[in-house]
């Protein structure tokens, strides 16, 4: 359960995971480096080139599966 959500292998850091988390004021799904806390907005653009923030200050927590399923980021989770 460690790395439940996770969808990459941080390209900014190279040293964590490329999380799902869920903004805990807004709601919203993002995807957030455990490591560095780089943030990107979506599992297709996780590249250095998109990062949205490098440096951040949300408090996340971890969504639910069926909020993954809704918002249809279950594909990008790495399985194996």
């Amino acid at each position: 359960m460690e790395y439940l959500y996770k969808v990459a292998w941080c390209p900014i850091c190279s040293q964590g995971w490329v999380e799902i988390v869920k903004n805990v004021k807004t709601k919203e799904l993002f995807l957030m480096c455990e490591e560095c806390l780089s943030e990107w907005e979506h599992p297709n653009n996780v590249t250095v080139k998109s990062v949205i923030s490098e440096i951040n200050d949300n408090q996340v927590t971890t969504p639910t599966h069926e909020e993954i399923r809704s918002a249809d980021w279950e594909r990008y989770i790495i399985n194996r």
